[in-house]
């Protein structure tokens, strides 16, 4: 038995149903009423919704469309049974916000249902009076728990496997052809055999469920203009007692290819290739020959918590994140992370629950929406957006985790900006790349003294033709942008002191960080293959370049955004997620640690990892990626604690004094090279200097006084070096071992 799940709205036929809420008809119900509750995001006019029976009866609606932001509430009346809901948007970008609950009669939820990502439609089971699945026993999917049988079960005979074959498209999707061949090339089936006719359309899921034929065969994935499945991908999973539902087979037409195989393994003797060891990320406990893929997602990292939502607008970059920032507030920490609709609050102190307590929603938001950025001023939120009607936002977070209180809103200053930064030593906030409707400008500066009224300080065109990022303190700006950093005092008034406009790997000056106590300033380029550059500040009127920075990770790797602390820089890398750099020798930094964010295996384009943050009492740094959301990161140097005089060896280091050391080790051959980042202390129960009874940290004449009349002690002896309770020849033999040495000492 298959089943094809894809229900087009334009092949169904209406119904004449007298069911109460169908075609806005009130009836008489007979059944216990339901109610449907929707509550909107952004571009409602665009959302739909109807019920229907699984045998293509239309029950109820169609509803919609709607108003933005809005609740709105609908009767049901429907019979016990399965049924399905098929949710539509006008547009093909999802429901951009809109999430759908059912509740019973006694206003118990019933399920709840939101329309992901860029898709026109999409369908879910409702279960009225009882859940939906398959109810007959010993076939595949068997749900005890079911109440009502929803077509889902297969029964495969004999030669056969049990399977799910998904195909998402994105765009263009009537350039995708699927083929499926066995060893001789021989055409198994093909891709309309599982979903339909071709064209398929735009950004939809199909999903075909069925018995096929247990063998070997390769999938032959097409795109007739030869730029790629453009968002689309096809997934296959097959079913056993062992694993259940299992991937087999995933894969899509990269970028600007025409074609792409993959294997479909559907019989248990089929070669999986994959990586074949369980301790790596990778693991694919369906492979039995290892293709030497197996890869690590961290060194010297670990996960502590990780946060997503997956009904928000997704962008143009295919993502829903942007900027990341942080803070502590009455004894608990927070992540503030940016999406295309808003400002989310996490509380991050948790692990085990990492949760979101507060949306504050953008002046404008959707799909069109990349780029938000926050600065935290003590418990102060500053945030901007670059896309649509917005507005400069302040909210005072000092209650949390009650709610924030809005001290500013308005796009008197600012409509759209690029960035924010403010100087917690002047409170004068800059605006990167600022546009209103009454000034266009590079940067702007306002006074935030009083969060709750802004006033002008300058427009700083005068000086800067371009800028992108910047990080200010206490009147020195550094700003990035036009492939130049520039450095502006505004004490008394503007005026340029410094600038760096030729420099190796020189690309889109991005961001940057400035350490005035170490007269270290660090910046990023946002351009493929351009490293991060560690530039000698302590004279801005002659910046110089001491060193590099990179991920290595590929030819083409591309950073972000950075922050600094206790001599260590945090960058957001892109495809490489957290990179982490010791910088106490700025000339000759070193990788300590990282963690990869963004799983896929390439460097194209703007995925990953977007900000950064490192400034959390814990020490935890948080990551926000593109596509994935929030990361809360634990760094984990070894520690180890010395006494004077020990030297341990480990990896290719010889530690022996306390402080921050870096080395390798092999850890193995599917690790490759790994980082030793180990930080030593002085232990705090050191045995003193044995003999130093004077305590002068030397072994003299002194010491041998005491050492000679405490001879013959019996009790309590202050010169029993050799523990024996007593002080004789063995006390002094020990003592003139060392006779005329220093003790041991870390100075």
């Amino acid at each position: 038995m298959a089943r094809t799940f894809f229900l087009d709205p334009r092949g169904l036929l209406t119904s004449t149903s007298v069911l109460l809420g169908l075609l806005g008809q009130a009836q008489l119900c007979m059944q216990p009423l339901h109610t449907a509750e929707i509550t909107t995001g952004i571009w409602a006019e665009e959302v739909t919704w109807e019920v229907w029976t699984l045998d293509g009866t239309l029950a109820a609606g169609p509803f919609g469309p709607y108003e933005d932001g809005t609740t709105f509430t609908h009767e049901l009346c429907l019979e016990p049974g399965c049924y399905n809901v098929l949710m539509m948007d006008g547009a093909g970008d999802g429901w951009q916000g809109a999430e759908l609950r059912i509740f019973d009669s006694a206003g118990t939820l019933v399920d709840s249902y939101s329309m992901e990502a860029a898709l026109s439609t999409s369908t879910a089971t409702l279960g009225i009076g009882g859940d939906c699945g398959c109810t007959q026993p010993g076939s595949v999917g068997f749900n005890p728990s079911a109440s009502w049988e929803d077509g889902s079960c297969i029964s495969c005979e004999a030669g056969q496997v049990a399977a799910n074959c998904m195909l998402t498209t994105g765009i263009w999707a009537e350039e995708l052809q699927v083929t499926f061949v066995d060893d001789q090339n021989n055409v198994a089936f093909t891709g309309e055999d599982l979903w339909g006719p071709m064209p398929w359309s735009d950004n939809t899921v199909y999903v075909w469920e069925g018995c096929l034929t247990s063998e070997c065969l390769q999938a032959q994935l097409i795109d007739s203009y030869g730029d790629g499945w453009q968002g689309g991908v096809m997934n296959i999973e097959t079913w056993s007692l062992e694993l259940g539902w299992s991937s087999i087979a995933s894969g899509s037409v990269p970028l600007n290819e025409f074609e792409a195989t993959i294997s479909v393994p559907l019989g248990p003797s089929c070669p999986v290739s994959g990586c074949i060891l369980p301790e790596a990320m990778n693991f694919n406990p369906l492979a039995n020959v290892d293709d030497g893929s197996c890869v690590r997602q961290s060194d010297n990292v670990s996960l502590f918590a990780s946060w997503s939502l997956d009904d928000l607008a997704t962008n143009g970059l295919g993502g829903r994140y942007n900027d990341v920032e942080g803070l502590e507030v009455n004894g608990r920490e927070y992540a503030i992370v940016g999406s295309t609709e808003g400002t989310h609050i996490i509380d991050v102190t948790d692990s085990a629950s990492a949760m979101e307590i507060h949306f504050l929603p953008g002046a404008d938001g959707g799909s069109f929406v990349t780029h938000r950025d926050y600065h935290v001023l003590e418990t102060v939120l500053y945030a901007v957006c670059d896309q649509g009607a917005s507005t400069l936002q302040i909210w005072d977070l000092a209650n949390l985790p009650d709610s924030p209180i809005v001290l500013y809103d308005d796009d008197e200053f600012v409509e759209r900006a690029h960035n924010v930064f403010v100087d917690d030593a002047t409170l004068t906030l800059y605006l990167a790349s600022s546009k209103s409707a009454g000034l266009i400008t590079p940067l702007l500066a306002l006074d935030v003294n009083n969060p709750t009224q802004p006033t002008l300080v300058a427009d700083l065109s005068t000086w800067i033709d371009g800028c992108h990022d910047l990080f200010a303190w206490n009147d020195t700006v550094w700003v990035n942008g036009s492939g130049v950093v520039r450095v502006l005092d505004m004490n008394p008034t503007p005026h340029l002191i410094g600038s760096l406009d030729d420099y190796p790997f020189q690309g889109g000056n991005h961001s940057g960080w400035w350490d005035p106590e170490k007269d270290v300033y660090v910046f990023a380029d946002e351009t493929h293959g351009s490293p991060l550059k560690v530039v000698n500040a302590s004279d801005v009127t002659d910046l110089q370049v001491l060193s590099l920075l990179s991920s290595e990770t590929a030819d083409n790797a591309i950073p972000h955004n950075l922050m600094m602390r206790d001599d260590l820089v945090f960058v957001s890398y892109y495809h490489d997620g957290l990179q982490v750099f010791d910088l106490r020798d700025p000339a000759n930094p070193h990788k300590v640690a990282w963690y990869d964010t963004y799983l896929p295996d390439h460097h194209d384009g703007y995925a990953g990892a977007w900000g950064v943050h490192s400034a959390l009492p814990s020490g935890r740094v948080l990551i926000s990626d593109v596509q994935s959301g929030l990361f809360v990161l634990n760094i984990e140097p070894d520690s180890m604690a010395l006494c004077p005089g020990d030297a341990v060896a480990i990896g290719n280091l010889i530690v022996d004094e306390p402080g921050r050391w870096v080395g390798q080790a092999f850890e193995g051959s599917w690790f490759g090279e790994d980082i030793l980042w180990v930080e030593a202390s002085e232990a705090p129960d050191c045995p003193a200097c044995m003999g130093d009874f004077d305590e002068n940290g030397n072994l003299g004449v002194s010491d041998l006084q005491v050492l000679l009349a405490d001879l013959g002690c019996q009790t309590t002896c202050t010169a029993d070096l050799n523990d024996d309770g007593t002080v004789g020849v063995g006390d002094l033999l020990v003592w003139l071992t060392g006779f005329g040495s220093a003790c041991p000492n870390f100075d």
